[in-house]
This record gives C-alpha cells, structure tokens and sequence, in this order.
C-alpha cells in the first residue's frame, strides 16, 4: 500500500460521526499574485454542525484509489489526489485556526465576500481533520440581492430575508488530516488555493534553473512563451515535479531521438534546445517524457496524463 492511500486509509478509520464540528469562513485577498488569508470563526447550532459532520464524514469515506497530485489529470470520479498540506496554502489557514488566531463572525455582513468555508472535526488524542468547499459566487455580495428565496412553511410560500443567506451544499471540495491533503475537485481546489499564481511562480523558478543548468539557448524567452496560459502553465509545472531534465543522460538521449526520428526540436551549434513558438508545445512533452510508445503493436502517443508503473 502506497504511503498516500495508507494516509487516505488513516483517516477513514476514525469515528467522524462522534467528531465536535468548528466552522469557520475564510476571506481571500491577493497581493502581487500572493494571496492572503483571514479566517473567521462562526457558530452553527447542533443540527447544522451534524449536517456539515455528515457531509465531511461522507466524503472522505467515499474517496477510494488516491494517487500523487498531477497538474495533468484526467476526471477523478470518486478517487481523489494527495499531496502535502504544507505544500499548499491551506497550511497559512490551517496555522491560523490552530494558533487561535481568528476573529468571530458577529453578523451575516462578516460572512458577505467569504471565499471558501472549513469544516474542522475534532476527536481526542486525534489529529484534527479540516473539510473545505470553495464557496460559490452565486451567492456573494450583489448577486444574491438579485434572488428571491422562500420556503414553503405552514402550507405558505414564506419569503426568506434575502440578505441573511449563507448557502453551503453537500460536497467537499478537499479535505486534510495528519498534514496530507486530498483533493477531491480539482478545479475548485486550484482556485481556491490559489494554485494558479503557484503555477506561474514556478514558472519563474523553473526558467532560472534552466538558465543554471544551461541546456536551452535562449532559456529566458520561455517565460514569455509560457505566459499565464493555464495548459502550458501546467506542463511546466509537471516538467518541474518529473525533473528528468535534471538526468544528463536524459536530455542527450533526447536530442538522439530528436534527431534520429525527426521530432522537431531545434538546437543551436553547441547542442542546446532553441525554444519558440513553434516547438515550445512539443518541447514540455518531450521533457516530460510525454511521448510514449506502446509494446503490443509499436503504435506511439502523445499523453496528456500518465501513471508510472510499480517495477
């Protein structure tokens, strides 16, 4: 068993449903792409802190297969991806829930702008397990003035004061114990952490090595050819995590196929890669090794995602 499932398998072997539930709403503001974090503690009565118990306890013990976060991934169902909590923003939020450091909501105008709400279930003896949904816009500031919400009550449609509505819905977005975190919506997860803003600062930090280590001619240009588009902004990240480009033997091996099955990749007179528009596509599939070939009938592919086989 992986280290990640046996994380996932941890956490599904507490008793959640006896679990006492704190609930807090987080605000997000972002400064030069980094993003900064104000969590506010609200009360809920009992019959709400059972449903958000409910809702947390469901999702984790539906989460089967977890595998390690790939920027490219393909449509989760029920598995879910883990990485480390401190790996994430999460942390910063986590560390201020933790250290007390929190405000009380004292009036709905508190929870208006909230952007994600967290669950934190606390059993004894128990590392504390932390739920979280990315709050929709649908609810927020001035679009939920432009709603009506009623109930149906004492056989009457009874209006719901408009201004008083805090909607949480019954999915988990991710969740995290014993400093693992498992993202169940991708999607939402990025926004919510601000992933995309990590992804351009890996950006920057992948092209300075790439100039270190030397292999691209004009290395510095990939930082433009990248830009903020979220699908090469991915690849690059993955190029980082894989790091085959770190193997000497890798990139001269590259370069030999390049040239031997006409690939496409350009290199300079003293054998490093000439990145461009062009072929800046197919240089994160190579350097990823994203081109693959299959062993039954020879045919080869291009892949967006992967899965490395246990040897």
């Amino acid at each position: 068993m992986s280290q990640l499932q046996t994380s996932l398998k941890n956490a599904k072997d507490h008793p959640w449903q006896n679990a006492t539930v704190s609930f807090y709403v987080v605000k997000r503001r972002l400064v030069h792409r980094d993003a900064h974090y104000e969590v506010l503690n609200v009360n809920v009565d009992a019959a709400l802190a059972k449903k958000v118990r409910t809702i947390t306890k469901g999702k984790i013990l539906s989460s089967n297969a977890v595998r390690q976060y790939d920027f490219n991934t393909a449509d989760l169902d029920d598995d879910v991806l883990g990485l480390k909590t401190d790996e994430t923003d999460l942390q910063a939020v986590i560390d201020q829930i933790s250290n007390g450091d929190v405000q009380g909501a004292n009036s709905y105008d508190d929870l208006v702008g909230s952007w994600l709400y967290i669950a934190r279930l606390d059993l004894p003896n128990t590392p504390s397990l932390y739920g979280a949904r990315k709050i929709s816009s649908g609810w927020i500031a001035k679009e939920v003035s432009q709603l009506v919400n009623a109930i149906f009550k004492n056989n009457m449609l009874v209006d719901l004061e408009q201004g008083e509505i805090f909607r949480i819905d019954s999915k988990i977005d991710f969740f995290s114990f014993d400093g693992v975190l498992f993202v169940a919506d991708k999607k939402n997860f990025e926004t919510a952490l601000n992933f995309r803003e990590g992804m351009e600062r890996n950006r920057d930090e992948i092209v300075k090595e790439f100039q270190t280590l030397g292999f691209f001619a004009n290395a510095q240009d990939i930082t433009t050819l990248i830009g903020n588009n979220v699908t090469r902004l991915r690849r690059l990240s993955q190029v980082k995590n894989s790091a085959y480009y770190r193997k000497p033997d890798y990139l001269k091996a590259l370069r030999r196929i390049n040239k031997s099955d006409k690939w496409g990749l350009n290199y300079d007179s003293k054998g490093r890669i000439i990145a461009d528009e062009g072929t800046i596509e197919n240089i994160l599939k190579y350097l990823n090794n994203d081109r693959l070939s299959s062993k039954i009938n020879k045919e080869e592919f291009a892949v967006d995602v992967k899965h490395k086989l246990a040897s």
